[in-house]
């Protein structure tokens, strides 16, 4: 009790002499936004009655929304402490101590509730969601099952759907075709992927790609590995190789890093292209972070070196912003803008060296029931030399 008389001082600070407001009036003020004087509100409830848990839950809800988790973590625990049947405090202080990258302890108050209310949507979600987040993408798809089943609302079906899409296996295919400004002729690809799962930490992956470009058909295939090395970090590595090609590379070698960091997702690659007569290496760092509720925006920087039979650690330097807003809830719409190589993932031999072009790209992205996701791009790229290159890229990936 010492411990919660100390605790409520400190969260009521001065409670002022207007008149004490009511709990419902609190919450309404939560409910609609107003979180500074809903949370003066709460104070003042728990200064008069130290005992109001109700309104201590409330008081740190107020400040996880507000970005302040580690000063909601002991509000919730001072509840818990006092009634160890509360199942608010236990999702409360799980999800303040996640935030804090304290998943064990997180996972064990999550894991008591279940314990008190299993049947309680509130927990199965919680634990869905916490399951993604540690790893554990089959328990965390039973639980979303689970939660669809018990309020099937469009919102958790779409969860259960992007659960799904994380965790079972996918075939991409994709296709684009470049047209070309001048006498350059046009060129089309054509490649599909396998991408499939061994285990929850390891996954596998092949793919195969065809492509016309500057008057030559050539083809490359190959293989790699995904690697869940820990909760946070993914190793990948892969080889595509196509001997005595002209316009793609011969070899095509990669070795990347990925940190999850909070919401953000940071990405280091390293990555060596074998071209006839000459060589790239590339090194890129790059990170994805939720900048609103449906918008994320991604940044990448990339460093080319290239050795030829006519130039020396020749540089090349890459910089591109790519956006994606969840306009309806299967739409997303698509965006970016790149200044030099836009697209490593199909990089070829007119864009070695020093390679000064300007792009931007606008498409969409649509997620049908049937994990089946279907996104058409549009990019105009404006080249050194007065080239203007348009580009129409169509992709279809299923999960199965």
């Amino acid at each position: 009790m010492l411990f919660t008389l100390l605790l409520v001082t400190a969260l009521a600070g001065e409670p002022g002499r207007q008149a004490l407001p009511t709990f419902a009036d609190a919450v309404q003020m939560a409910e609609a936004g107003q979180d500074e004087a809903a949370l003066a509100a709460f104070q003042r409830l728990v200064a008069a009655n130290p005992n109001d848990r109700a309104a201590r839950i409330w008081i740190a809800r107020l400040y996880e929304r507000t970005g302040a988790p580690e000063r909601a973590e002991p509000v919730y625990r001072s509840v818990y402490l006092e009634d160890k049947t509360s199942v608010d405090a236990l999702l409360g202080l799980a999800s303040a101590l996640m935030a804090q990258h304290a998943e064990r302890e997180g996972m064990e108050m999550l894991t008591r509730a279940e314990e008190l209310e299993p049947q309680n949507p509130a927990v199965i979600e919680a634990l869905a969601r916490a399951h993604r987040r540690v790893g554990s993408p089959e328990r965390a798809v039973g639980y979303f099952e689970r939660m669809s089943a018990a309020q099937p609302t469009e919102q958790h079906l779409l969860s259960l759907e992007d659960a799904r899409r994380s965790y079972q296996h996918r075939v991409e295919v994709r296709g684009f075709s470049e047209q070309f400004s001048g006498s350059s002729p046009n060129s089309s690809n054509g490649d599909v992927s396998l991408n499939y799962r061994l285990s929850d930490r390891t996954r596998v992956f092949g793919r195969g790609e065809v492509q016309r470009k500057l008057g030559v058909r050539e083809a490359r295939g190959g293989a790699g590995v995904e690697w869940r090395w820990k909760q946070t970090v993914t190793l990948r590595a892969h080889a595509l190789v196509a001997p005595d090609t002209v316009v793609m590379p011969e070899g095509d070698y990669l070795g990347e890093l990925q940190h999850v960091y909070g919401r953000s997702v940071w990405t280091y690659t390293l990555r060596s292209f074998d071209f006839t007569g000459a060589r790239v290496a590339v090194l890129s760092p790059a990170v994805t972070w939720p900048v609103m509720d449906r918008l994320d925006l991604s940044v990448r920087y990339a460093l080319a070196l290239t050795d030829s039979n006519t130039v020396s650690n020749e540089a090349g330097q890459s910089l591109q912003v790519l956006g994606s807003y969840q306009y309806r809830p299967r739409l997303a719409i698509l965006g970016g803008v790149a200044a030099g190589v836009e697209d490593f993932d199909h990089f070829s031999v007119d864009r070695i060296g020093n390679f000064r072009a300007f792009s931007g790209s606008v498409g969409a992205r649509y997620d049908l029931r049937t994990l089946t996701a279907v996104a058409a791009m549009y990019e105009h790229q404006a080249r050194r030399g007065g080239v203007n290159m348009g580009r129409v890229t169509l992709s279809v990936q299923q999960s199965f």
